[in-house]
């Protein structure tokens, strides 16, 4: 019986509808791509047509506890724009991400981990 019962399981898999697309997609910074303090980097994304309300990019630190905030690098930035145009603060070298958020995404998205170090 116990084969009966993982069938069933895995009928339930396959005809539960495909969960949907993220909202936003970070397209840039790509995984092991290096900052430095002071450069002005381009973050891109795909949105869907239907987020409207602005969004804000952040950097985080990685520490032992996780993931902290680092800097706030861009504010009410239009999700229809695709991206913003972010001035890389004068920071501690190391690794860090670039997150996005809006009251609109389910949750933040964000980026591979990007090195950062000083010029």
């Amino acid at each position: 019986m116990h084969w009966m019962a993982r069938t069933k399981a895995r009928l339930c898999d396959l005809t539960r509808p495909p969960a949907p697309p993220p909202d936003l997609c970070l397209s840039s910074p790509a995984a092991g791509t290096h900052w430095h303090c002071v450069e002005r980097h381009r973050v891109s994304w795909n949105c869907a047509d239907t987020l409207w309300h602005p969004c804000d990019v952040l950097l985080e630190r990685r520490t032992e506890q996780g993931w902290a905030p680092a800097a706030l690098l861009a504010t009410r930035v239009d999700p229809r724009t695709l991206g913003a145009s972010v001035l890389v603060p004068e920071l501690p070298a190391g690794p860090y991400r670039v997150r996005v958020t809006s009251p609109e995404l389910a949750t933040a998205v964000c980026s591979a981990p990007v090195v950062i170090s000083h010029s």
